[in-house]
């Protein structure tokens, strides 16, 4: 993705990340967080902050910025990969638009990420490489140059 993008902060261990959603009206705290579902694969979580620290991920915050904050995330999961060259990144949408809208993104931006990552699709529990014309129901990500070995 070459939109711009907010700068974030990350834990020390690059589990968590912050920044701030801004526009004219307010600016809106969000969160994402790696979590693991076993050693070599995270779960992506992402959304706005509520009660100082839990993530909200039905949240539509409506700023205006959905670009720039896709490019965030996009750059937050490449500089979680970045330090964890032999991890898997899985994400799926919390809704089943907004897992439609990362297939879309996904689609468009191709040219953009084919380079350094390698994305899967998931759907009905089985990963496969990523097609522009399936339907997926969750993505893992990878970096090119790290695949494992049999991919």
């Amino acid at each position: 993705m070459k939109h711009k993008f907010y700068p974030y902060r990350a834990s020390g261990d690059f589990l968590r990340f912050t920044f701030e959603s801004i526009s004219e009206q307010r600016i809106v705290r969000k969160k994402a967080e790696f979590v693991p579902i076993s050693p070599v694969l995270y779960n992506f979580a992402f959304g706005d902050v509520i009660d100082d620290e839990e993530i909200n991920d039905l949240a539509v915050t409506n700023n205006k910025d959905t670009y720039t904050v896709l490019a965030t995330v996009i750059r937050i999961i490449q500089d979680f990969l970045s330090s964890n060259e032999d991890k898997l990144v899985y994400f799926q949408g919390s809704t089943p638009s907004r897992t439609r809208m990362y297939q879309i993104i996904l689609t468009k931006e191709m040219a953009n990420w084919e380079e350094k990552f390698t994305v899967y699709g998931v759907i009905d529990g089985e990963m496969m490489p990523f097609k522009i014309d399936f339907r997926f129901d969750a993505f893992i990500i990878q970096l090119k140059n790290n695949m494992q070995h049999g991919d």
